[in-house]
């Protein structure tokens, strides 16, 4: 396998999508080629850091009722709010921006 198949697998692997053979073929290519191995730890910072930065906090449970609620009526139909949830949910709105 030559550097270009190596790489354009790199997010295969990385994701462990790739099968028992090919997972093989690519580590011997690492293992042997220093830039292909050097692109493969940078990938793995940069997908680490994508997931621990993008994970997403569930968000608090009344919040997911009103947005629930809002999901299903009817189009145009007003919502009404205890005005105490709605500042609470206006607050939690903030504090994910």
């Amino acid at each position: 396998m030559n550097c270009y198949e190596t790489v354009a697998r790199l997010h295969l692997y990385i994701g462990r999508e790739l099968n028992a053979e090919e997972v093989v073929i690519v580590q011997q290519h690492l293992t042997a080629c220093p830039d292909c191995e050097c692109r493969f730890h940078f990938d793995m910072r940069v997908t680490r850091l994508i997931h621990e930065r993008c994970t997403i906090e569930k968000a608090p449970e009344h919040l997911r009722e009103r947005v629930l609620l809002l999901a299903r009526a009817p189009m145009g139909e007003p919502v009404a709010f205890d005005p105490e949830v709605e500042m609470e949910i206006r607050a939690d709105f903030e504090e994910y921006e």
